[in-house]
């Protein structure tokens, strides 16, 4: 009977044991990289949008995106981020793959949530361009934010202080994209179904922005580019 009741407390103790550690413990997309903007790693089964378009196999190791703002993994200068000027860095490439018929740029940060999130979308750009300068807003067509759900520019302005990644991608193309029965404003969404099988090459350039403890990130105060946004060219 004595060894009756000592399992059966020990089962109890068990299952209370259990049903703490449990509780104690953060739900999915919660605590550490879950929501809030707070930093952190992307849930895991995340899926970067963005990368996901490049090839598997790099066949043009040359091909590079630079900026006379930044260096590869760098510091974003203020001035192009929300807390700044809000421009858009300078940027310049070289070593298109052999075929190159059309480019497209993307900017994107993988939140704490696993979204991807689009801050600069230009596409048919002339493969004849090398360069484009600081605020440049006329070397391509220009498509959506999803930060802002507007056709420019997303200056960095994360919730939250820390250090955020933010990728600019430069993808070179066989063919322009077939975008005549997607929806205006172009979204990446649309822009990157359209490249399937037409990609050649990707080339990155990483910056890093650090927001200070006190910024607002309220998105009504993220502030916008002076003047009217661009009209998208030939549309």
């Amino acid at each position: 009977m004595n060894t009756y009741r000592h399992l059966t407390l020990a089962f109890a103790l068990v299952a209370l044991l259990s049903t703490s550690l449990l509780s104690a413990a953060p739900e999915d997309g919660k605590g550490k990289g879950g929501k809030g903007g707070k930093g952190g790693e992307p849930p895991k089964g995340s899926i970067d949008l963005v990368a996901a378009a490049k090839p598997v196999s790099n066949l043009s190791p040359n091909f590079a995106l630079t900026s006379p703002a930044v260096k590869d993994g760098g510091n974003l200068p203020l001035e192009y981020t929300g807390d700044g000027d809000s421009a858009s860095p300078p940027l310049a490439w070289s070593n298109l793959p052999k075929g190159t018929q059309s480019l497209a740029l993307v900017m994107h940060h993988l939140d704490p949530e696993g979204k991807t999130k689009i801050y600069w979308l230009m596409y048919d750009i002339d493969p004849k361009t090398t360069s484009v300068a600081k605020n440049a807003t006329d070397f391509g067509k220009m498509g959506m934010s999803t930060v802002h759900n507007r056709v420019e520019y997303a200056p960095p302005h994360s919730k939250g202080p820390g250090a955020k990644k933010y990728v600019l991608t430069l993808f070179a193309l066989s063919a322009q994209p077939d975008l005549k029965n997607a929806a205006n404003p172009i979204t990446a969404d649309s822009l990157l179904g359209a490249m399937k099988g037409k990609v050649l090459g990707a080339a990155d350039l990483n910056v890093i922005y650090t927001r200070s403890a006190g910024n607002s990130d309220e998105e009504e105060k993220r502030p916008a580019r002076k003047g009217p946004p661009p009209a998208p060219k030939g549309e």
